[in-house]
């Protein structure tokens, strides 16, 4: 369901209304992907669909799928670790155990979903100035 939604979100020949509805149907299908948790996963594959939305139809902070802040707020809390800490680990990835590197990976995953609205994510807030610095570690992540 997720994928068939996600097609349909991105079909330029559809209105607008009708493309973010299957946006917010994607959204909502995406538990039944990952049925085990809330897991990183999701929220790379939430954050790809959200900020898709927000690229294409602009931000809306009375649309869930279309808030900005609560993006970057959602990526910001579930990157999983201290940014001191992933970049003390980037330094020596390569030497990680596989699942120190997964970690590394998603997190790299979870900020690129971020890229297609990197514009609008600068807007002098305390948060803005997290994620800016994490993005400056996404290079040296496997």
């Amino acid at each position: 369901m997720r994928d068939l939604a996600v097609g349909r979100m991105q079909r330029g020949d559809l209105p607008a209304g009708t493309r973010i509805r299957w946006g917010r149907l994607a959204l909502a299908a995406l538990p039944g992907k990952y049925p085990e948790e809330r897991s990183q996963r999701l929220v790379i594959d939430s954050a790809r669909v959200r900020a898709y939305l927000i690229r294409e139809f602009g931000p809306d902070a009375t649309d869930p799928a279309r808030d900005l802040a609560a993006l970057r707020a959602d990526v910001l809390r579930n990157l999983g670790m201290p940014r001191e800490t992933a970049a003390r680990l980037a330094d020596g990835w390569q030497s990680l155990p596989r699942e120190q590197m997964l970690r590394l990976r998603r997190i790299k995953n979870m900020l690129s979903a971020l890229h297609p609205v990197l514009p609008l994510l600068e807007d002098g807030t305390p948060a803005a100035a997290d994620l800016r610095a994490w993005l400056e570690l996404v290079p040296r992540l496997p």
